[in-house]
């Protein structure tokens, strides 16, 4: 009897488990399979390592992953920052919080490609309301055909969509910090730089690391914006990993190359998410 009761939460939680499996483990299977592969006339053929040579030899790939890194250290350093100010304003308890939350917000409700249009309008060359207030300063040049032009555009409107889910990581973390110490280093006489450096940053440090490596995550992976706002133009401008992977299967029908594309996107992925967890572990082992 008590050897059935051991097995009984595993067989709850069975169901769950083989959905997974499913969803996730087979495709990620599938698609170290299909790396090795490559489609011919209809025909595919077993070719091992071949397309994860062609990758390291691609003057293309190499551009892209200068892009990724480019795209990503902006979009990071900007989001991250950006949502410390406004969660550091929002923990103080300013009035019509409420507001401010709702208007935040706003940018994290509407979908990668709704966003992506709406910001690639803003730039047209004819009626875009920003390419009209900034145009007339770089001489009419629609900004958005100009190679720094569209990666700024995309770095700023991708940022725009992210602060709120940063923000959110952070105000949390804040809220978890006890008022009394604050108060008890105020009546020490602490100010507001040496406060936040001496008592709220070792304190909100683990959540900023969190809130870093998912933002990063969100930038490697990041599809939707660029495909909607420059689809990875002018000429390959724009053109980060997973844009790279996307139009070599979507466009170009290359997919063996694009599921070796896939697996070092997942073994960046890997990296991250093990820089993570022993970034956790060494807060763990700090706090015991």
């Amino acid at each position: 009897m008590k050897n059935k009761n051991s097995f009984y939460p595993y067989l709850l939680t069975l169901p769950a488990i083989l959905f997974l499996m499913l969803v996730s483990l087979y495709p990620t299977l599938y698609s170290f399979y299909l790396s090795m592969t490559r489609s011919k006339q209809g025909i595919t053929e077993f070719v091992g390592l071949r397309n994860y040579e062609v990758i390291l030899r691609s003057s293309d790939f190499r551009q892209s992953l200068q892009l990724t890194i480019i795209f990503t250290v902006f979009y990071v350093f900007l989001t991250v920052a950006i949502a410390y100010i406004l969660a550091l304003m929002l923990n103080r308890g300013l009035r019509l919080t409420g507001i401010y939350m709702t208007i935040i917000f706003l940018p994290w409700v509407l979908s990668e490609i709704t966003s992506g249009v709406v910001w690639r309008w803003m730039f047209y060359q004819d009626y875009g309301i920003l390419q009209n207030l900034i145009g007339p300063i770089l001489g009419g040049k629609a900004i958005i055909t100009t190679n720094w032009g569209a990666m700024a555009i995309v770095i700023t409107a991708t940022t725009w969509r992210s602060i709120s889910f940063a923000m959110l990581l952070l105000l949390a973390g804040l809220q978890t910090v006890p008022r009394e110490i604050y108060e008890a280093a105020s009546i020490d006489g602490s100010g507001g730089w040496s406060t936040f450096w001496r008592i709220t940053w070792p304190l909100v440090r683990p959540t900023t690391i969190v809130t870093i490596v998912f933002i990063t995550i969100q930038a490697i992976n990041g599809v939707g914006m660029v495909l909607a706002i420059t689809e990875g133009g002018p000429g390959r401008a724009t053109e980060i990993l997973g844009v790279h992977m996307y139009r070599e299967a979507m466009e170009f029908f290359n997919f063996g190359y694009a599921a070796a594309l896939s697996v070092v996107l997942l073994i960046i992925n890997i990296i991250l998410a093990a820089f993570y967890l022993r970034s956790m572990q060494q807060e763990s082992a700090l706090a015991s």
